[in-house]
């Protein structure tokens, strides 16, 4: 599988707009790989995860077609990873010659709940008779198709197999195995230390993995542990490296696994991208950037 990491950054990416801290003035001065858009990955060509308010800046930056794109895995329903609004430019009389007519949106019943909440009528043009009653007015037109996963279960998804997993953080997220010609890959992003039950499941399954991709949102902070588990909901490398190993001890990874860390905040201890990229290295990480591309 090929990987492409559109988004390396949380929710307000670094730089962030209005912030002048010593990491987004370094990240402005310096450009390319310090500087990240919200997080969100392409795998294959074929499947997107997640799809935050950067999705047409990044599309346009790694030169990919949109309309040319079937299936959207979302992770949760914060915004910035999962902002619909673009999807009005989906409908009848605004976008032509689609390979894939409609899109179909993969995630939790939150995700369902949240794009109606998101997609408020009153600025939608009135086309013919079709509704357009919270956003459904996409669904009638069969250009939006949204899909409600339950967790533990494995769903064919294109060319993929997925397995969404319960998360931890706000709402109902989800983090997912995607696998693909004896492939697999586990997207550990925008969320804390997994759950007990989930490795619990997890030591029972027969999954190997390729790649973890693992949040990373406070780079060198133990989010377990720094100001009494305020940063419960994001993971740091301290709890990146007691994941691996109990994913290890499990027998899904092995020293050919690939790691790579993802999602940082400019809020983060060391998380500059000169800072943390050897700090990555050194315990067998790789630090995502901005248009990283791995092969598994």
């Amino acid at each position: 599988m090929k990987v492409k990491f559109w988004g390396t950054g949380a929710a307000e990416g670094i730089p962030c707009g209005f912030c002048g801290c010593p990491v987004c003035q370094e990240a402005r001065r310096m450009g390319g790989r310090y500087q990240r858009t919200r997080a969100q990955v392409m795998i294959d060509d074929q499947l997107l995860v997640d799809m935050g308010p950067d999705t047409y800046t990044n599309a346009n930056r790694a030169g990919y077609d949109l309309s040319q794109l079937e299936n959207v895995l979302i992770t949760h329903s914060h915004c910035d990873h999962f902002y619909p609004n673009e999807l009005h430019n989906r409908q009848i009389e605004f976008s032509y010659d689609m390979k894939y007519p409609t899109l179909k949106l993969y995630g939790s019943q939150d995700v369902y709940d949240q794009y109606f909440n998101f997609m408020g009528a009153d600025n939608v043009s009135n086309i013919g008779n079709i509704s357009k009653s919270r956003g459904k007015y996409l669904i009638d037109q069969k250009r939006v198709a949204l899909n409600v996963l339950e967790e533990y279960k494995t769903y064919d998804i294109g060319e993929f197999k997925v397995t969404p997993l319960p998360a931890t953080h706000g709402g109902q997220p989800f983090v997912y195995i995607i696998e693909k010609d004896g492939k697999g890959i586990f997207y550990l992003n925008d969320c804390g230390t997994l759950k007990e039950e989930v490795f619990e499941w997890l030591a029972k399954s027969n999954f190997k993995l390729d790649l973890v991709i693992y949040d990373c949102t406070h780079a060198m902070r133990n989010t377990l542990t720094d100001q009494e588990g305020k940063y419960w909901s994001h993971m740091g490398q301290p709890n990146n490296i007691v994941t691996r190993q109990r994913l290890t001890e499990m027998g899904l990874c092995s020293d050919k696994t690939i790691s790579v860390e993802t999602h940082f905040s400019h809020n983060g201890i060391s998380v500059g991208y000169g800072d943390f990229a050897p700090l990555a290295e050194k315990a067998g990480f790789i630090c995502a950037y901005d248009g990283m591309e791995l092969d598994i």
